[in-house]
């Protein structure tokens, strides 16, 4: 049976959701059935990984993550070099991820490769009006009009589908919610130890850890995570706030930190690889996103049964069940969000019971599984199984005359 061939475009091979799933989905597909291919940036901190260790992957090197005027020749540029790949992998399905690349890659589809059908996941809506009004309406506008170039939208939440219907975003196409998927089971070091770990990190065996895996981008909002801490310190001394991950608002968030006197319980450890053992000596999640579809590090934090408090934005709603396995909060409310973090960090009898009902929760719909068999679903409806390639006419007729040459016992006639 021929392959069907598929090629997933991202603008970055950074660290996130979008990126976790979509190399996720490339190694997990049924490889007798499909054919994977990838196109992205340059420049990201997973380029050197995913080279290694996938043999289609293609640098876009024109593609650039921000959306500026300076960037205009680049993205014409990056435009033209999407629409030349495609010319020479000849995919029978073009999947788009993130903002950028979801409007380029679209576009050179809809010019250079007409033959594909196209597919766009949102991994939560990539705009705001935290960015101003004049920036919400391009994007919506963007948006919709990009949307009349593909076949079939894909949404990770509920909210965000909901959303992109109100705002008139992909009227008249076709719409899927398919989950981000993780592994729910974590593995640790055999010879890990909760004081280990602390240690290393210079904190306290006692202490109470309040972790947030995220980017120092302005939609993650990292610096209401410092003021909740300080918020938090005032009153609760013995606690510890990691932030991970990196950006550029790593330096703000640090100087503010300095600034109100807390640097020293307030860390900023940089992107990690430990991220499941952080998790283990974590007593709560926090997460002050301003924008999120299916947080992939808040799935991970419900497998490691980590009580989150949580902004109430976008698909977190549909993963964090409020006063049952966390708290949310209106967002930009940080009085209230330091204040579940404290009841949380103050009542062992509380976090215990929420870290029960995670247990007790179903959360199949998030599971690696389920997200690569719906995808394989989806490809399937747009595009049947191949057939091998059959022999020409004229190849099987000389080949049935050569045969007729031959009786029953393969004596020539």
């Amino acid at each position: 049976m021929a392959k069907t061939k598929i090629l997933y475009i991202l603008t970055a091979l950074d660290q996130g959701g979008a990126q976790n799933s979509v190399l996720t989905t490339i190694k997990r597909l049924d490889k007798r059935e499909f054919e994977c291919y990838l196109a992205a940036g340059k420049g990201g901190r997973l380029d050197g990984k995913t080279k290694r260790e996938l043999k289609n992957l293609h640098f876009i090197s024109a593609l650039k993550h921000d959306v500026k005027a300076k960037y205009l020749f680049h993205d014409a540029l990056a435009w033209l070099q999407l629409g030349f790949l495609m010319r020479k992998i000849r995919p029978d399905i073009i999947h788009t991820n993130a903002p950028k690349a979801g409007v380029l890659g679209r576009l050179a589809a809809r010019v250079f490769w007409r033959k594909a059908k196209v597919v766009h996941t949102f991994h939560g809506l990539g705009f705001a009006k935290e960015h101003g009004e004049k920036h919400f309406n391009f994007f919506v506008k963007t948006e919709k009009f990009c949307a009349s170039l593909t076949n079939v939208l894909v949404f990770v939440s509920k909210k965000n589908a909901a959303e992109a219907a109100s705002l008139g975003i992909g009227q008249g196409v076709r719409s899927e919610i398919i989950r981000a998927g993780i592994d729910f089971e974590r593995k640790l070091p055999h010879n890990f130890a909760v004081s280990g770990k602390k240690a290393s990190l210079k904190i306290p065996s006692a202490s109470r850890v309040v972790l947030s895996i995220a980017n120092f981008k302005p939609l993650k909002n990292p610096i209401h995570f410092v003021l909740a801490a300080y918020k938090v310190l005032s009153q609760i001394k013995n606690v510890y706030f990691i932030y991970t991950g990196d950006g550029p608002l790593k330096a703000a968030a640090s100087s503010l930190a300095g600034h109100l006197g807390i640097e020293k319980q307030v860390l900023f450890p940089g992107w990690r690889g430990d991220t499941d053992e952080l998790l283990a000596i974590a007593d709560v999640y926090a997460s002050t996103s301003l924008r999120e579809g299916v947080p992939m590090s808040l799935l991970e934090a419900q497998a490691h049964r980590v009580p989150a408090v949580c902004y109430d934005v976008d698909g977190i709603g549909e993963v964090v069940s409020n006063n049952r396995t966390g708290f949310l909060v209106k967002a930009n409310d940080i009085a209230a969000l330091a204040e579940k973090i404290k009841a949380l960090l103050r009542n062992n009898a509380l976090r215990e019971r929420f870290k029960e009902n995670i247990s007790r929760r179903d959360f199949g719909e998030f599971s690696v599984s389920v997200m690569i068999r719906r995808q394989e679903q989806l490809y399937r409806s747009l595009l049947p199984p191949k057939r091998a390639p059959q022999k020409p006419f004229y190849y099987r007729r000389h080949k049935r005359s050569a045969r007729r040459q031959f009786n029953s016992t393969g004596e020539k006639k």
